[in-house]
């Protein structure tokens, strides 16, 4: 007895050791400092080593080695590492639920990484900038035509992308072996876990304006200017209907949108009588001057990625069960509340009984004075489910309590500030664009009621399953391995913490009207509010009725060396000629 008691407390120890805790973010973590740096070489070289290329987390090695190669001007590299992406992402959007119904029971980040909607999304936004860079390299005039139609291929894509972010990922229904359907049945129990819904309709990602603008950009670049109207036009409605307001991005790049499609509007012809009206309407008069500087004279395109999206984390959640009221109790557990305020603050705010409506913004924006912290309990009511938990020996499985864990985003921290590009003696404001970070916290609000209850049913079967093995044991051998068991499944437990890191926190885009010869440039961003300015400089050739994109990534902990270090390759302007 004494010699299998020790063999399975050694193997409850090892599967502990195995599962770990450590979540995606602490793996690649010195991955991400190179990066912070302006140290991409170094950067990709750890990538590589933390990821693999066949493993579960295959989608974000092609990812983030995509975004380093990008960096490093390895453009034709970086689109073969986004095409795979691409590939393995649909592949997994149709492939069998086996593999994601055995995460699902065990630990999510057992299971492949299909991606979050809007990653996807800029799988084909960063093939579009690698296809402008690559026709700035082109030899030949096809070769350049060809790389700006490949750019607005994507370009397009990423409109369709935006037409299927609810498509359905599969039922669990079409499991058929026995534990499944039990697990099934536990999923069944927990979809009662629906209060405190969050407005979906302020916070889905349902369109994309910067998209819309890059289309507009690619189709201006090859002299479809109604076509370029039609995009830039579709960018100006988004962000002003609720994009920009979805995201915090203020009305520059609404109004620069909307500027765009005027200039296209008098560019194409057939727009004489339309197009002083829409001027009038969302031009300011100045602006109105300005739309003649844009007529014969050549364009620079300034595309800004500030810092990098915040990590997911994960939280600990005590699940009991209230026989009384036929209920299950849910409560953040964790040793010290001082340490753990955004933990209580994220449980408050997605689990709470209480409305959400008026507290995200709170959050989002770090603003703990502005929450009520006073009951962090959720009741799940069973009613009538009560009967099947209880068939199914939840109350016994749970026993005292059942620890959960689950995912979480901290409040949008460490903010950037402003940016400002400096050229031919004249300052031009970098407008926000998109927000990444927001979209990434904004996903999580809205998957955190489904993941909770796919922590809880997981919990439960593993606790369900450990007990049946107790049961068969049964005498003092059954007791031993059901404490041990069950303290092993939960500190085995693991959230699905896995996100694409490389990209930014936020993007920012401003145009500027020049004359076509030789300009130095510099690029100020304040990549954390209230920091230094970090400043990075290049020269740039303009010809006659070029639009000329610059790409530069702004990175917390850049250095003057390591800003001269991909000042060469990094930095390289993506030229359009039209």
């Amino acid at each position: 007895m004494k010699h299998i008691q020790v063999r399975v407390l050694f193997f409850c120890v090892l599967v502990m050791q195995l599962s770990g805790c450590a979540t995606y973010g602490s793996g690649v973590d010195k991955a991400l400092q190179s990066a912070q740096k302006g140290q991409y070489l170094e950067a990709e070289q750890n990538m590589a080593t933390a990821l693999t290329p066949t493993g579960v987390d295959r989608l974000l090695y092609h990812m983030e080695l995509a975004v380093l190669k990008h960096l490093q001007g390895q453009y034709l590299e970086s689109n073969n590492l986004l095409d795979k992406a691409e590939r393995i992402a649909e592949d997994l959007e149709v492939s069998s639920l086996s593999n994601t119904f055995t995460a699902f029971m065990t630990n999510p980040r057992n299971g492949d990484y299909a991606g979050a909607d809007f990653e996807k999304v800029f799988i084909n936004y960063y093939k579009t900038l690698n296809y402008m860079a690559l026709s700035n390299a082109a030899t030949t005039n096809n070769a350049r035509l060809d790389a700006i139609e490949n750019a607005r291929i994507e370009s397009r894509r990423l409109g369709i992308r935006l037409n299927v972010l609810n498509s359905s990922k599969g039922t669990y229904a079409e499991k058929r072996n026995e534990d499944e359907q039990v697990f099934s049945q536990i999923l069944n129990v927990f979809s009662r876990l629906q209060g405190n819904l969050i407005d979906t309709g302020k916070l889905e990602y349902r369109d994309d304006a910067m998209a819309h603008y890059l289309t507009g950009i690619t189709y201006e670049a090859n002299g479809e200017y109604d076509n370029a109207r039609i995009s830039y036009q579709k960018s100006a409605t988004s962000y002003e209907q609720g994009y920009a307001k979805q995201f915090e991005l203020g009305t520059g790049m609404t109004t620069q949108a909307w500027f765009d499609t005027v200039r296209m509007m008098r560019k194409a012809g057939g727009y004489e009588s339309e197009w002083p009206r829409l001027a009038k309407k969302k031009l300011s008069t100045t602006q109105r001057k300005q739309l003649k500087e844009y007529d014969d004279g050549a364009q620079l395109v300034v595309i800004e990625h500030v810092g990098i999206v915040p990590q997911r984390k994960e939280m600990n959640v005590l699940l009991s069960a209230d026989a009384g009221n036929r209920s299950l109790i849910l409560r953040p557990y964790f040793s010290s509340v001082k340490s753990q305020r955004e933990k209580l603050a994220w449980f408050y705010l997605v689990y709470a009984d209480k409305s959400l409506a008026n507290l995200m913004v709170h959050y989002r924006n770090n603003d703990f004075m502005n929450f009520i912290l006073n009951d962090f309990q959720k009741t799940i009511y069973l009613a009538g489910a009560w009967n099947l938990a209880s068939e199914l020996g939840f109350v016994e499985a749970i026993g005292t309590g059942l620890r959960i864990t689950v995912p979480y985003y901290s409040p949008l921290k460490d903010k950037p500030g402003s940016s400002f590009v400096r050229v031919a003696g004249e300052q031009y404001a970098m407008e926000p664009a998109a927000n990444p970070a927001a979209m990434g916290l904004n996903e999580q609000l809205l998957n955190a009621n489904n993941d909770i209850r796919l922590a809880l049913s997981r919990g439960i079967f593993k606790a369900l399953t450990t007990q049946k093995a107790a049961e068969l044991a049964g005498g003092q051998l059954g007791g031993f391995l059901a404490a041990v068991g069950k303290v092993a499944s939960q500190l085995s437990d693991a959230a699905e913490t896995r996100n694409w890191l490389m990209l930014p926190y936020e993007v920012r885009i401003t145009r500027i009207p020049l004359d076509a010869g030789s300009y130095d440039i510099e690029i100020n961003s304040e990549v954390n509010r209230g920091k230094p300015f970090i400043t990075q400089k290049q020269r740039i050739i303009l010809q006659e009725s070029e639009i000329q994109v610059v790409g530069v990534r702004s990175m917390p902990k850049q250095s003057a060396a390591a800003e001269g270090q991909t000042g060469n390759k990094a930095r390289k302007a993506f030229a359009l000629t039209e």
